[in-house]
């Protein structure tokens, strides 16, 4: 009986550290606060209400999948498995009047503390999406 006992706890804690290692979820996780202070510089182009074409700063959109894995101008912004090559991330985590900064100082929607890590988390956990592919709701190339 005691042998089975420890099997279980033993599975249980697999079970745990393999949930761990997925990283967090994109979507529920990561997706909220990407949104909220990348995609008005960094979503396809479009027709702003002015009629005006907005192009993406740094040729960079976030609003999918194969885009944001794409990059920028200049290149890969995000390198699954390595947080300190990821620019994504890096920019984030330099001081606030640095001016590679992002999002750029004056903007309200700084990423926080909990952010900036579970941006690394998910970065170093493999850039895992799960099913999302892109937003609907701000992806007008995706239509």
């Amino acid at each position: 009986m005691r042998i089975h006992s420890t099997l279980i706890a033993l599975a249980g804690l697999g079970v745990a550290a393999s949930a761990q290692a997925e990283g967090p979820d994109f979507e529920k996780e990561i997706w909220p606060f990407v949104k909220n202070s990348c995609v008005k510089c960094h979503q396809p182009e479009h027709k702003d209400e002015r009629g005006r074409t907005r192009r993406p700063k740094g040729d960079l959109v976030v609003t999918n999948k194969e885009a944001l894995m794409k990059g920028g101008e200049d290149g890969e912004v995000i390198v699954a498995g390595k947080p300190e090559d990821s620019p994504f991330l890096q920019m984030a985590l330099l001081p606030l009047d640095h001016d590679d900064h992002m999002p750029p100082e004056g903007k309200a929607d700084q990423w926080t503390d909990e952010q900036k890590k579970l941006m690394e988390a998910w970065i170093k956990a493999g850039a895992d999406f799960g099913a999302w592919e892109r937003d609907p709701e701000v992806d007008v190339q995706g239509e």
